[in-house]
């Protein structure tokens, strides 16, 4: 689709959303109208349709209806939300900000938050979803209300919580590549005044490929899940819940498949891409696409847990809230670097964390208004790096010139990184008149990191290959430094509501993310990111309330983005200058019918750098480039979600049809913007067949997701020049289906 077509798009469906708003009294009422969605992504209940945020929510029943266990099938149900994951961390992106780096150590930039508590790693972001009351998805910086690594956005995963009835359920999956998936939970009173919770998850599933070197299967999965929560009701004016998640994982996932050559004709040496470094070696690789011939892995091994608490008080018509977190991360992943049957290297990432963070909020209604204010601390101690063995090959030249048997040792990048935040913030909402309000707010962030790290690259120290640890000496280069960044991030908001259903806003607000260090790769800290946001948002209920438009235009300007490249076995985070950003997004829910429901959301996004060279290693001969007018990573012009569903009630139970698609465009993974490293413009068809006992405690689905078994690329780079530049990355799951069993209590 063109730029002319995208905006072509854009103005049509903005004719219906704008035209749809003088309709509302015209059709008659069927009984049947578009629910109303209660949200907290203001940090206080609301009506999302009178939400001056862009925010999408989907509760849990959905969820489990369409076979989402994790956030990256949230993109088939939001607008500009696109999801990856590379080396096992989550790559969240919104409107084109999102997340690329390939060391450990560094955070997103969509803030994740369970229950309230903000998960620092990127990994723990891809644990599982059960039980999930609602997830909701902010789109655009949410300097002011979450602060830190909230340029991109937010997502807010509420589980459910303790009941004062008793009541429970279990589920039961089953689907190709021999899934089990095992999923329940139990809730009600302890007392009068005291209710639990308790819920867990098994999924079990074979891999997608095999390696055809060692027989493991690849991209597999086993994962344990449970959560238990107490709800204690103090008195009429005060609660306390205290929660706590445990989840585990042991498989064979997240390693890296061959995609081909990354060393193409424009390399700079005007020849055909240089063969691989492991087949000149005389290493094999797999002819299916999904499966991998390394000689070593994937292996990946990682926990995460958590306790926390949220405290509730009235004061009489002040209301405090304190959210309290502790999480533990831990997480190994071992994979072949060369991605060929060669022995030629490996490499191994590991990543060991531990978190506390504190909130406190004050807020009040008052007759003009609204306001709150709040305090937060985060403190985080983090251990990780990457290990990289060189077999004597490595460092040899082209086959078939001897060996270096002396050059044996290879790339250590270890430290320890301990990170403490603070911030205050605040709102306050002035009713102007019966339609028309004003929202100022603000935020003061400070953040410090101190580094201590060793990195070095020692290949005339003899070892034997492939050594599960690494000689402590020599010591390399020893880095222990801190640096600190602080910003303040304002918005202003203006809010017009001329009735029930209508509500328009535009806002003006900045994000901040900090600067930080490139943990075990001995380099000077980057500097803090910076976005100014500009947004306009309409929000209209018409045709007596079955028929939802929703349509939003924001423009960003972004300065001093952190970019990540690898430059031979280390991974380098350098800052682009500028970048701009611009868009809109359409969601519209319609019920034709009393049985017929359709969703459908559309996004458009421009995404260029305005300023901002680099050299590419891969293509080192051509020096630096001019990077200007490319497009960022994870920023498709335009993406497509349509869902059709059908109610089907009969004398034996309700039926319902769903259908869904989703049309994306080109997804770029690199500055560079080189097609190889891309996933081309493709679509992905789902489909499901639910069903409902009339008891209401039975209930069972037919799924089957990508129909047309399509195979799409999650991410993708351009590895080490040392092993020839293979390109690797990952696959979206291949065509997968299955039947769900479910019974309520």
């Amino acid at each position: 689709m063109s730029r002319a077509s995208r905006w072509g798009l854009f103005a049509g469906v903005s004719a219906i959303c704008l035209l749809g708003t003088t309709g509302a009294a015209l059709a008659q009422n069927s009984g049947e109208v578009v629910e109303d969605i209660v949200v907290t992504a203001s940090k206080r209940e609301t009506n999302l349709q009178s939400t001056a945020l862009a925010v999408s929510a989907v509760d849990g029943e959905t969820l489990a209806e369409q076979q989402v266990t994790g956030i990256d099938g949230l993109a088939q149900m939001m607008p500009n939300v696109n999801f990856g994951q590379t080396t096992g961390n989550a790559r969240i992106a919104v409107r084109g900000v999102g997340f690329d780096n390939l060391s450990v150590g560094n955070e997103g930039r969509v803030a994740f938050h369970v229950d309230g508590v903000y998960v620092s790693r990127p990994a723990g972001a891809l644990s599982t979803l059960y039980d999930i009351e609602r997830v909701e998805v902010l789109r655009g910086p949410q300097g002011t209300l979450y602060g830190r690594n909230a340029t991109g956005g937010a997502v807010n995963v509420i589980p459910n919580g303790p009941t004062r009835e008793a009541e429970g359920y279990l589920n039961a999956t089953f689907g190709n590549y021999n899934l089990r998936r095992f999923e329940g939970a139990l809730s009600g009173p302890l007392s009068d005044s005291v209710s639990a919770r308790i819920t867990f998850q098994t999924a079990d599933r074979d891999g997608y490929g095999r390696n055809i070197t060692n027989g493991l299967d690849i991209d597999d999965l086993s994962t344990r899940a449970v959560r238990g929560a107490l709800r204690f009701d103090l008195s009429p004016a005060a609660d306390l819940t205290l929660s706590a998640d445990y989840m585990e994982q042991d498989d064979h996932a997240y390693g890296f498949v061959l995609m081909g050559p990354g060393s193409l004709p424009d390399s700079g040496l005007g020849l055909p891409g240089a063969p691989l470094k492991g087949v000149l070696q005389g290493g094999a690789v797999a002819a299916d696409p999904r499966d991998s011939a390394a000689d070593i892995g994937p292996f990946n091994n990682r926990e995460f847990w958590g306790v926390g608490a949220e405290l509730n008080l009235d004061f009489g018509g002040v209301d405090f809230t304190s959210v309290t977190g502790y999480r533990s991360s831990s997480w190994r992943l071992t994979s072949d670097l060369d991605a060929t049957s060669a022995r030629m290297t490996y490499y191994e990432q590991l990543e060991d964390s531990e978190q506390v963070s504190q909130e406190f909020r004050l807020s009040r209604d008052w007759g003009g208004g609204d306001w709150m204010l709040g305090a937060y601390y985060f403190q985080e101690e983090l251990f990780g790096g990457t290990l990289i063995p060189f077999d004597p090959s490595v460092l040899t030249p082209i086959p078939p010139l001897p060996p270096l048997t002396s050059l044996r040792q290879g790339f250590f990048g270890l430290g320890y990184i301990d990170t403490e935040a603070a911030a205050v913030f605040g709102h306050v909402r002035f009713q102007l008149s019966d339609a028309w309000a004003l929202r100022v707010g603000g935020r003061y962030s400070e953040e410090t990191k101190d580094i201590d790290e060793v990195n070095k690259i020692d290949p005339a120290t003899p070892w034997p290959p492939y050594a599960p640890v690494f000689p402590p000496t020599p010591p390399g280069v020893h880095q222990t430094t801190s640096a600190s960044w602080s910003g303040f991030t304002p918005s202003l908001t203006l809010e017009y509501q001329p009735h029930d259903d209508l509500f328009l806003y535009a806002s003006y607000s900045e994000g901040f993310k900090s600067g930080g260090f490139n943990l075990g790769n001995a380099q000077p800290p980057f500097d803090e990111e910076e976005i100014t946001a500009y947004e306009i948002g309409l929000r209209a209920d018409w045709m007596n309330g079955r028929l939802r438009t929703n349509a939003t235009g924001f423009f960003y300007e972004y300065s001093n983005l952190q970019v990540s490249k690898i430059n031979g076995p280390v991974v380098t985070i350098e800052n682009a200058a500028e970048a701009n950003l611009y868009g809109a997004e359409f969601e519209i829910t319609a019920l034709p019918t009393a049985n017929l429901r359709i969703d459908a959301n559309i996004a458009l996004l421009e995404s260029e750098y305005e300023n901002y060279t680099s050299a590419d290693p891969a293509r080192a001969l051509l020096g630096p480039i001019d990077l200007s007018g490319n497009q960022l990573y994870q920023a498709p012009g335009y993406t497509v979600n349509l869902a059709v569903s059908y109610d089907i009630p009969t004398s034996v139970g309700d039926f319902t049809l769903r259908a869904e698609g989703r049309w994306i465009d080109q997804v770029y993974f690199t500055p560079f913007n080189l097609e190889h490293v891309s996933q081309p413009a493709h679509e992905v068809f789902n489909a499901f067949l639910l069903y409902d006992a009339p008891s209401g405690a039975w209930n069972a689905s037919l799924f089957v997701r990508n129909i047309a078994d399509d195979r799409s690329i999650s991410s993708a780079l351009v590895g080490s020049g040392l092993v020839g530049f293979p390109l690797v990355g990952s696959y979206d799951p291949p065509r997968t289906y299955g039947v769900q069993l479910g019974y309520r209590f």
